[in-house]
């Protein structure tokens, strides 16, 4: 993070696949006595490259990126220690999606429909160390953490682990076949396993549902 005066730029990373409305944060913040857009990407594999090589204070990221989706780069940037502060902007408001933001590092989790104040608000707020969670978010929040509760925690093999593991951070079933030395079918076999344990039809609500339920970490 930045250690220079509390009145330096704030340095923002911007990800978001659709170029108008990422265009339109970086025009909205050219002028801002506190705010700088160091970088603009389309995708989540440039955003990670960018993070790696030069950390900004704030990464604002798109939930649905392709290559690499905003709560990979979530995870990813709190498992690497990358000094930058996370934050998920979003049209999209669902439970486990907010749940697995907060639980995987993330400092905020926006909604795009709020005004361009709101927004700017709350970058200026996580910038100095709080987070902020958008009202329907936080009640998603909630629901998450009432139904986490409540839920019993199924028993996954440590293979099956291995692999939701792996599938959270964005592996293939090739790249986690090849990882862990067992083939694709055995790979789509434990996976289903671990589908039918957890009550889910697809990847992506299993990783959801085993992190909301302390399975992953």
């Amino acid at each position: 993070m930045n250690s220079d005066p509390a009145d330096a730029p704030i340095r923002v990373l911007v990800a978001d696949d659709h170029p108008v409305y990422r265009d339109g944060l970086v025009r909205l913040w050219d002028d801002h006595p506190r705010i700088r857009v160091v970088s603009s990407v389309g995708d989540g594999r440039s955003a990670l490259s960018r993070l790696r090589q030069s950390p900004p204070d704030i990464a604002i990221l798109d939930l649905q990126l392709p290559d690499l989706g905003g709560l990979e780069l979530v995870e990813t940037i709190t498992r690497e220690g990358i000094e930058t502060r996370s934050v998920i902007l979003t049209g999209y408001v669902d439970s486990a999606s907010v749940f697995r933001a907060i639980a995987g590092g993330a400092r905020g989790y926006l909604e795009k429909a709020a005004s361009s104040d709101t927004i700017t608000d709350a970058i200026l707020q996580i910038a100095g160390g709080g987070i902020v969670i958008s009202p329907g978010a936080q009640l998603g929040l909630a629901g998450e953490l009432r139904t986490q509760q409540a839920e019993p925690r199924p028993v996954l093999t440590s293979r099956e682990l291995d692999i939701l593991n792996l599938a959270a951070d964005g592996g293939s079933a090739q790249s986690i076949a090849t990882e862990l030395h067992i083939s694709v079918a055995t790979v789509k076999t434990h996976l289903q396993h671990a589908y039918d344990k957890l009550g889910v039809s697809d990847r992506a609500a299993a990783v959801a549902a085993a992190i909301r339920r302390g399975l992953l970490t």
